[in-house]
């Protein structure tokens, strides 16, 4: 089942919207679940409040009150991993929209097909995201969501795992024996998005915040080394990344 928020002052097409994703859902084999709110604040305030967590939020940009722009800022301010998809005739917001990473962007009136291209899309993503990392250390098997995992950091014998955990319960770092080889071999058969930018650091590219030719930096402000024979191939799959959420360009 994948979580909905569905967020536009317009009711009809708030229930246009939901009918064409639930049947979406039901042609493919899959559950949609849908919440409708009619204004930015009543929806963050759900998600705040834990009455509510959704995977995939569809937002309208203008809208009385909260607006879409600002909606997608507070979620982004709780860290959540919720994919964000614009609906608007309005194209030029678009170059505010970048600093709240979203997912897509689509266009009023939104277009059935294309609609479905974006929700099979998003669907994809997710069960990436819901994949999981398994290791054993000292006899005990472990699993970590990968969307949890900065990255990995090999140092002799011994493979860190850097995580995103932000519950004080939490270890930010676990640790097991192994070779990175290894681990990355077992992650491009996963199919999650992970570079290798060093012998020694492999890194979750769904955390990097921006791409030099030298450094990656993550969330926070973390910023690791590519060595220099791997900054091509660094740059060619980082772009093969981009395509996936509408291109990379230089």
């Amino acid at each position: 089942m994948i979580s909905i928020a569905i967020c536009d002052d317009d009711r009809a097409l708030t229930g246009s919207l939901e009918s064409m994703l639930r049947e979406d859902a039901a042609l493919y084999g899959l559950t949609a679940s849908c919440d409708v709110f009619f204004d930015g604040a009543s929806l963050v305030e759900a998600v705040r409040d834990r009455a509510a967590c959704y995977e995939l939020a569809l937002l309208d940009i203008e809208m009385h009150g909260m607006d879409g722009i600002r909606a997608a800022q507070a979620l982004r301010d709780m860290d959540l991993p919720i994919l964000i998809v614009y609906i608007s005739c309005h194209e030029e917001y678009l170059m505010d929209l970048f600093a709240t990473e979203p997912f897509r962007f689509l266009h009023k009136p939104v277009n059935r097909e294309e609609l479905c291209r974006v929700f099979l899309d998003a669907c994809r993503r997710i069960r990436r995201k819901a994949g999981y990392f398994t290791f054993s250390c000292q006899r005990t098997f472990h699993k970590i969501p990968y969307d949890r995992i900065l990255y990995f950091e090999s140092r002799g014998r011994t493979i860190l795992i850097h995580t995103s955990g932000r519950e004080t319960t939490e270890t930010p770092v676990l640790r097991f024996y192994g070779k990175m080889n290894d681990i990355d071999n077992r992650i491009l058969e996963s199919g999650a998005r992970f570079l290798r930018i060093h012998q020694s650091f492999l890194v979750n590219f769904d955390h990097v915040r921006s791409l030099s030719f030298t450094d990656v930096e993550l969330e926070g402000g973390l910023l690791l080394q590519i060595s220099g024979d791997r900054r091509r191939a660094v740059r060619e799959r980082y772009c093969a990344l981009v395509s996936e959420e509408g291109g990379c360009h230089g």
